[in-house]
């Protein structure tokens, strides 16, 4: 077991070990919790199939959008989006098993929706151009080159935000929710500030959140419950078969003597 900082001086500590992860007496994750993390990178495998056999979008285009001017510096809550997530994600398993497992259902009906739309209805924007006279500058102009101009309806950088916007409750904590409200609008701004998306692609990610979310409200508690315990399911018939294994070659090395 792994200790950092200093239980008894009453500090903030964490302590690790091979089930658990503690923040606190009363905070504390399973570790095997967090397995469900390898959806999100297994499932993105489509955004990069659908980006690349896109060769030409629709361009949803507002007069609301040509009112908006490029700002590089919004790159900055752009690419911690990355970080928000998973912060995001961890605060809510801290505080409900549940409400953790709800956010990942949302998370992979939202983003399958998507990847759907990219594939069937794909969109194009047009980007500026844009100098690198600033760092940020340089940046945007990175995400440009890496990332296509394709396949931006419905956003899923606002689609998995919202949802961690809507997951953390004011009743949890207040520190944690104004953090994810906060720097979820920014994250939302960010992508139509730096030409990532349209407006509507905003307000299509969060109606069609909100329609998910009513749906996965909805999802009875023991089958919540047997999710969550799936993989715990799993882990135990490993153990259970390697130490079945190691039994027969016990015995079978007691036999050969």
């Amino acid at each position: 077991m792994k200790k950092l900082n200093n239980k008894e001086s009453g500090e903030g500590y964490m302590e690790i070990n091979l089930d658990t992860i503690k923040f606190s007496e009363k905070s504390q994750i399973k570790i095997l919790d967090l397995i469900w993390f390898l959806i999100i990178p297994i499932i993105n495998i489509n955004y990069i199939l659908a980006s690349h056999t896109s060769e030409k979008g629709y361009d949803l285009t507002i007069k609301l959008d040509n009112y908006i001017e490029f700002n590089s510096i919004f790159v900055i809550p752009y690419i911690y989006w990355y970080i928000y997530i998973v912060i995001g994600f961890i605060f809510i398993l801290v505080k409900s098993r549940r409400e953790y497992i709800k956010t990942f259902i949302s998370f992979f009906i939202g983003m399958s929706i998507c990847y759907l739309i990219y594939y069937f209805f794909p969109t194009e924007i047009n980007r500026p151009g844009v100098d690198n006279k600033t760092v940020f500058d340089w940046i945007v102009n990175l995400i440009y080159q890496i990332d296509k101009p394709f396949n931006c309806f419905p956003s899923l950088h606002v689609l998995t935000t919202y949802y961690i916007m809507r997951y953390t409750k004011y009743k949890d904590s207040k520190k944690v929710f104004y953090y994810t409200q906060i720097i979820g609008v920014l994250i939302i701004l960010s992508t139509v500030f730096i030409k990532q998306h349209f407006v509507i692609d905003i307000f299509i990610s969060i109606v069609l959140c909100e329609i998910i979310m009513f749906f996965v409200n909805k999802i009875k508690l023991n089958i919540l419950d047997r999710m969550l315990n799936f993989p715990y399911e799993i882990k135990e018939k490993i153990i259970v078969k390697y130490r079945r294994k190691n039994i027969i070659n016990d015995e079978e090395r007691i036999t050969n003597k």
